[in-house]
């Protein structure tokens, strides 16, 4: 039998993380705004890490790097 090494994970510098409560899957784009466009989970949750690490991996549950990252994405930067 062999034992598995898992990294167990801590609430101390995890990086950003989702809101739960939203059961989201793609934020689209209204037709009312054309400014904005559809961002997944996925890129949100990419840019809201590269955010929490340029800020020096703060800790935290990382949610205000979530909303920039949403945002920033929606807008098109």
């Amino acid at each position: 039998m062999s034992k598995h090494h898992h990294k167990s994970a801590t609430s101390a510098n995890t990086g950003p993380v989702p809101p739960t409560s939203t059961g989201e899957t793609t934020i689209a784009s209204s037709d009312k705004d054309q400014n904005t466009k559809a961002a997944s989970l996925e890129e949100i949750r990419l840019r809201a890490y590269q955010k929490w690490e340029a800020a020096g991996k703060p800790n935290g549950d990382g949610f205000q790097f979530w909303l920039e990252a949403k945002q920033e994405l929606m807008q098109g930067k």
